[in-house]
């Protein structure tokens, strides 16, 4: 299979040489290459065509899609005597570290986000972590828990188990997040917690192919997978979520092809490696 960059990358906005000199185009024929046979190479050409990257330009946009679902829906219950509190979506062994969903809390203080009724006067209050909510029982209305991606659902649940001091309350709580698998807002669901999303995906292959040929990519991708030295846990993407999605940092639910580099001479179009550090004083 052939694929013709400069038309794929205006379909999705995407640019053929970035402002550095490694681009994305450049490292993804370089993964190309570094697989095995054309049956994988035509696999991940294929499935490249449904790949969604969000970059940090679209993340407002994005954002104001999503609260707008949740404003409209018929779960929302704006809080009359209290306040609508904010907090990123994160597990305890989170706590204090610079994720994104803590990044997602700065565009929440944003103009445009100003033009709903409910960031009207003064009853929006953003938490930095969920441990901050404890001082403030009684106060919370509405809790919205903001994410940049939902995965297996995973993050999102231990979040919830963390957050039980707030279920003998009469806190509505709600999950916001840019995009979202499909299989993840089904597992928050059962805990009968509503997620808002711009974008719903669905399994890459698992829920758009069928039978035989379904098994054979799958067999195809984690060879591929194996032949790049991910991880077992990380053959599908982490949790076997079969993701195509690069967000600011690309998600491990999404196939290792996309961001696992094993060598130094292993090139991702979406790395996430840990060659890029922060160093600040947030607790370990």
């Amino acid at each position: 299979m052939y694929l013709n960059w400069k038309k794929f990358s205006n379909k999705k906005k995407w640019t053929l040489q970035e402002a550095g000199e490694y681009s994305v185009f450049d490292r993804f024929c370089s993964r190309l290459a570094e697989l095995e046979n054309d049956i994988q190479r035509d696999l991940v050409i294929e499935l490249t065509n449904d790949f969604l990257w969000v970059q940090s330009s679209m993340y407002e946009g994005y954002l104001l899609s999503a609260l707008k679902k949740l404003f409209e829906s018929k779960e929302w219950e704006r809080p009359k005597e209290k306040n609508i509190y904010i907090c990123p979506l994160l597990p305890k062994k989170d706590f204090g570290k610079l994720k994104s969903s803590t990044f997602m809390l700065y565009l929440c203080q944003s103009i445009l986000m100003r033009t709903y009724p409910e960031f009207q006067e003064s009853q929006i209050r953003i938490c930095e972590t969920p441990e901050l909510l404890k001082d403030h029982i009684g106060k919370i209305g509405s809790l919205i828990l903001i994410d940049d991606f939902i995965g297996s659902g995973e993050t999102a649940l231990e979040c919830l188990d963390y957050l039980k001091f707030i279920n003998n309350t009469d806190t509505k709580i709600y999950i916001v997040s840019l995009v979202a698998q499909e299989e993840g807002i089904d597992n928050i669901s059962k805990e009968r917690v509503s997620v808002f999303t711009a974008i719903i995906r669905k399994k890459a292959i698992t829920d758009t192919y069928s039978g035989s040929e379904a098994k054979e990519k799958i067999e195809t991708m984690i060879n591929i997978s194996k032949h790049l030295h991910a991880k077992d846990t990380m053959l599908l993407g982490y949790a076997d979520t079969e993701s195509l999605v690069a967000m600011i940092k690309t998600p491990n639910n999404t196939f290792p092809v996309y961001w696992f580099e094993y060598k130094n001479n292993s090139y991702a179009p979406f790395v996430r490696k840990e060659n890029v550090k922060v160093i600040g004083r947030w607790k370990k």
